[in-house]
């Protein structure tokens, strides 16, 4: 009996170091909101789990017509690196964009994703 709690506690204990040592950058919030409408953003800002690498990491948005809208150059915000802002070139229109992000978190993990948001 003791042998079997002593195992179960130990693999418990491992379980949770590789679930630590497996971590990818998830999105945790976006602006403009994920599925949210809002007035014309100037950027999109996502913060994720964990740290990313700027230069590794990119975004693209599209309106509903399946059309490229311009953006900037993707920098993460000073002292925060687990946030990305991207600046939009340009005014949107009202409609439905996508945003697809892909990006390498600081311990070099790939992980992409998309969303939507709604220009009123």
């Amino acid at each position: 009996m003791r042998t079997s709690m002593l195992n179960l506690v130990v693999s418990l204990a491992f379980a949770l170091v590789a679930t630590e040592a497996f971590a990818h950058a998830k999105l945790v919030k976006a602006t403009p909101p994920v599925g949210g409408t809002v007035a014309s953003p100037s950027e999109i800002r996502i913060e994720f789990s964990e740290g990313i690498e700027p230069k590794f990491t990119g975004v693209t948005l599209t309106s509903a017509s399946g059309a490229t809208v311009p953006v900037g150059a993707a920098k993460t915000e000073a002292g925060n690196a687990a946030v990305l802002i991207v600046p939009i070139a340009k005014p949107l229109a009202p409609g439905v964009y996508t945003v697809r992000w892909h990006a390498v978190s600081v311990d070099t993990h790939h992980t992409q994703g998309n969303f939507e948001f709604t220009v009123q």
